[in-house]
């Protein structure tokens, strides 16, 4: 499957034909006067993130999504870094990998949290990311290649996408030639930039409130996986190279960094953990007798996090009935518990108690307004019972924060469908299509959206300024494709 996706990347992007409006005829070729400007930067990223959501298996899990996030605005603002606004992506894939490009686009591979053991390893690889983007060390690769082989960003977006999307180098000199191998080694961070982005990152971790010594420890875990795995290390290695001695100087620079002898872990890390390795599991059976065995055995924060493990295989199982005791307890024990919270919520939807469902989350979503995991818990379950209305009024609200998630525009287009208010299905649609790089189908729903808007003032300049976006994007990109006959 990755060399399948690999193929598909690499043609597409290198041919702007074969994926109308993703990428027009025309794009700038770099360099030229000093280091990859800010704006070019922002065009970059942008692409990458058209290009992963159409083509990457992605991930929408609010869990994920805020833990993601905590995760990375813990650390952020010791970073310096002049815009510290980050998009974040979660990639539904097993294998250990994490990238970050230009634009402040972070990316993880869901395997990573199956990798590290703490949150401390976990927040390592990202904090060495984060190094990476505030040093900008792409924008120096990309001008030292520049020299050398200009490129466009059409070519440098092939290389990105089939690196972060994948892992894979497979296919890359058959399919593309020399240029697509030097771009395979410019993504390749350079010894020195690994360095400088491993000091870096222990100092942000430090800084962060994580244990430093989670770099040295994580990176120690690599190397055992790649002599294990041979000629397949662990994905995140191809592009960030590691050697015994990078090892060695970061475990010699923990003790500048380490104030106190031990860390406190964040349960919630636990919890994400358990819920991806019962998502990866070939063996639900088998996973629930070793999440009880592990709450049998366990206690405190262990016990926990084993228990909700627990209850979430129940819930995959078909089980929801046996869930809710476990649950309940949870929250009993930490009523304030979002997650606890939610996934009691799933559990009594997915058993048929829609109204009790409802009222929990209400409930939770009351004492934590705008929470993106009990808004979304919350709306799905008025889907299932059959209250569209309810349900689109709260994608509605959670698009005003997190609209760059295409699957949520496609649940509000669905409950605005079942709803009958056919102009916010148009609206949705649209607003989801320049999501995916695509304002031609953009431009065509907001325009059924504005025939359809009666004469409501605040509707119609709503839609006309998103009318006018959608334009915008299709003219900067250029509509080059071979047209059909008039028929």
């Amino acid at each position: 499957m990755h060399r399948l996706i690999s193929i598909v990347l690499i043609l597409t992007l290198l041919n702007p034909l074969l994926m109308p409006l993703a990428v027009s005829d025309e794009l700038p070729t770099l360099g030229g006067s000093g280091l990859l400007a800010e704006q070019q930067e922002e065009e970059i990223g942008q692409r990458v993130l058209v290009q992963l959501r159409r083509n990457a298996p992605l991930l929408s899990d609010p869990v994920l999504t805020e833990y993601l996030e905590n995760t990375l605005y813990q650390i952020i603002p010791h970073a310096p870094m002049e815009d510290r606004s980050i998009s974040i992506v979660a990639i539904d894939d097993p294998s250990l990998n994490a990238f970050a490009v230009p634009g402040n686009v972070v990316g993880v591979h869901a395997g990573l949290f199956l990798s590290a053991q703490s949150e401390h390893e976990f927040a390592a690889v990202m904090a060495h990311e984060i190094a990476h983007l505030s040093q900008r060390h792409y924008a120096r690769r990309l001008e030292q290649q520049e020299r050398s082989t200009p490129l466009t960003i059409a070519g440098i977006l092939a290389g990105i996408i089939l690196t972060a999307a994948t892992g894979s180098q497979a296919g890359i000199a058959t399919i593309a030639g020399t240029q697509a191998l030097a771009i395979d080694t410019m993504l390749r961070h350079s010894r020195a930039h690994e360095q400088e982005a491993d000091r870096l990152g222990l100092e942000l971790l430090a800084e962060a409130g994580y244990d430093p010594a989670g770099m040295p420890a994580m990176f120690e875990r690599m190397l055992r996986q790649a002599r294990l795995q041979g000629n397949r290390p662990p994905e995140y290695l191809s592009t960030h190279p590691l050697t015994e001695s990078r090892v060695s100087d970061t475990r010699a620079r923990v003790k500048d960094y380490r104030d106190q002898e031990s860390y406190g872990e964040d349960l919630a890390y636990h919890l994400v953990r358990n819920r991806l390795r019962v998502r990866y599991t070939n063996d639900l059976g088998n996973a629930e007798g070793l999440f009880r065995q592990q709450f049998e055995k366990s206690e405190g924060q262990a016990r926990a996090a084993a228990r909700y493990g627990l209850a979430y295989t129940l819930i995959e199982a078909g089980r929801p009935d046996e869930a809710i005791p476990h649950l309940e307890a949870l929250l009993a024990d930490n009523e304030g518990y979002i997650i606890y919270a939610a996934e009691l919520g799933r559990a009594l939807r997915e058993s048929g108690d829609h109204r009790k469902a409802i009222t929990l989350l209400e409930k939770h979503l009351e004492r934590n307004p705008g929470n993106l995991t009990l808004s979304r818990t919350l709306a799905d379950t008025h889907m299932e019972a059959n209250d569209p209305d309810r349900a689109a009024r709260l994608y509605e609200r959670i698009a005003q924060e997190y609209g760059d998630d295409p699957t949520l525009w496609k649940d509000l287009a669905e409950a605005h469908g079942r709803a009958g208010n056919v102009i916010e299905v148009h609206r949705a649609r649209g607003e989801r299509s320049l999501l995916l790089g695509d304002p031609r189908v953009a431009v065509r729903e907001f325009r059924q959206a504005l025939d359809r808007a009666g004469s409501s003032h605040t509707r119609i300049e709503v839609l006309r300024e998103r009318l006018e976006e959608a334009n915008r994007r299709l003219s900067r990109l250029g509509d080059r494709r071979p047209r059909a006959g008039n028929g």
